[in-house]
């Protein structure tokens, strides 16, 4: 769940006080990466040449490239195009606020200026050890080698990400919008998966190279690598551990009844090409990309609450939103909203939207009661003030409220509209609320101003409404 677990990867960071650190808007954008990875696993060592296309889409001249990796990964060269080296300083550092944590910080130098507009590839050869955040505080960030189970993604920073190790970075990085190729070579024993298409496994010995493609722009990149099984069914793939195939398949069957609930109410995605869900272990915590979902063990083990599924496939139609610090409202409470009505719809739960709402209105009026200034601070803010937790609780129940106030028709054009008019471009908080208003068929103005951007509603909350009495109260 795209949301709930970056929350915490973006949020751990606190800005360093570093002299070379540049304005947000002076970070190159990436095109494209080519991957090429192996890994040793007597020696749990990892391997890698990762080739980047970037560009500058600022304003201004950009001469140094900042890239991070995990602290115990060791940049060994880094060259351009034209295999000419690049100058490079790297460094372990810990990241102000949290001294416990340390990435490998690479400052490149350019061997030429890149001005506006343009684009440059640079090839960073990089080898080492991966041991995850968990023991420092970043319990889910267990990335690590073993023949077990492996996991390399973007929390873990098991390959270069541009950015400087700051709040606001980290925030732009499910911004990025990028093609990925990535060659991994392990053991003929194991089985590697991505979010991406596996396009061709190369060798017959000891060793096989998997490839994959990436289905379509991504903003990070997972890979997993065990003893998986794959459960396929249309453009849909579960890859899972060989003690969970029943499981499997009630996943699957959640999967498909999920996409295609969701595309009737909102239409179709554009150019889909299937679903991944990849298992790994409980504890690892559930994320979602643009075309995959890693999915906690657990979450296999209670296959009878399909939740996180039907959470992860609604973030499908969400917008990607073009703030700094967004608040997450418009992604996070819609698809816990969503996980409640699937729950009505497909597990024939009755009441378990008004019943979330309630709950949740509880669990904010407490939290809020115990802690003044968070009844001055709205929504829209939530970013801003490291509140976002409350746009999944808060969030839904304000959805919730929404939906009741118009109907389901229009609340699934509004939804299928915006996606539809504003996938490709992204959008913000704001123009999800004017694209709100003006479809409603009712006027929501006060509505919106009271939830999102005053603490009316949060004061109604606190003074003790419920679920009921708030939808009677905007009725009115």
């Amino acid at each position: 769940m795209i949301t709930k677990v970056l929350k915490l990867f973006i949020l751990t960071f606190c800005t360093v006080s570093y002299a070379l650190c540049q304005d947000l808007n002076q970070l190159p954008n990436t095109l494209e990466y080519r991957i090429d990875l192996k890994i040793d696993y007597d020696t749990k060592k990892l391997f890698g040449i990762c080739e980047m296309k970037i560009s500058n889409e600022t304003d201004n001249p950009i001469e140094k490239v900042p890239i991070l990796l995990y602290r115990l990964l060791t940049l060994k060269s880094v060259n351009d195009e034209r295999d000419e080296s690049l100058t490079y300083s790297q460094s372990i550092m810990s990241i102000s606020g949290w001294e416990e944590i340390q990435v490998n910080f690479i400052d490149i130098s350019l061997n030429k200026i890149l001005n506006p507009g343009e684009q440059q590839t640079i090839i960073l050869e990089y080898e080492g050890f991966l041991f995850g955040y968990s023991s420092e505080g970043w319990r889910y960030v267990k990335d690590h080698i073993d023949k077990t189970f492996t996991l390399i993604r973007t929390d873990g920073f098991g390959y270069p990400v541009i950015g400087y190790p700051s709040e606001k970075d980290m925030m732009k990085i499910s911004q990025q919008q990028y093609d990925y190729l990535i060659n991994i070579t392990i053991p003929a024993s194991l089985h590697a998966v991505t979010g991406g298409k596996l396009i061709d496994i190369i060798g017959t010995g000891d060793e096989k190279t998997y490839v994959f493609r990436n289905k379509k722009q991504s903003w990070r990149l997972d890979i997993a690598i065990s003893d998986y099984k794959t459960l396929e069914q249309g453009e849909n793939r579960v890859y899972y551990f060989a003690d969970d195939s029943i499981s499997a398949q009630k996943i699957m069957k959640a999967l498909q009844g999920a996409f295609n609930l969701y595309t009737s109410w909102f239409g179709p995605l554009d150019n889909y090409q299937g679903f991944s869900i990849i298992e790994v272990p409980e504890g690892y915590s559930s994320q979602q990309d643009i075309a995959a979902i890693i999915l906690s063990a657990e979450n296999f083990k209670e296959s009878s609450d399909m939740r996180t599924i039907y959470h992860e496939i609604a973030h499908s139609w969400n917008v990607r939103n073009m703030e700094d610090q967004p608040s997450r409202f418009e992604t996070e409470g819609f698809a816990q909203f969503m996980q409640f009505r699937l729950l009505e719809e497909l597990d024939k739960k009755g009441n378990a939207v008004s019943e979330a709402a309630e709950g949740y209105l509880d669990r904010v009026r407490n939290a809020f009661l115990a802690n003044k200034e968070y009844q001055t601070i709205p929504i829209k803010d939530y970013g801003i003030h490291e509140m976002t937790n409350y746009s999944y609780t808060l969030g839904m129940a304000v959805f919730a409220i929404f939906y009741e106030l118009i109907d389901q028709e229009h609340f699934n054009n509004i939804i299928g509209t915006f996606y539809s008019d504003n996938h490709a471009s992204g959008a913000t908080l704001d123009e999800f609320i004017e694209h709100c208003i003006k479809l409603a068929p009712v006027d929501l103005k006060r509505f919106f101003k009271d939830w999102i951007y005053t603490t009316r509603g949060i004061n109604l909350v606190v003074e003790g409404k419920t679920y009921d009495e708030l939808i009677d109260y905007y009725r009115e």
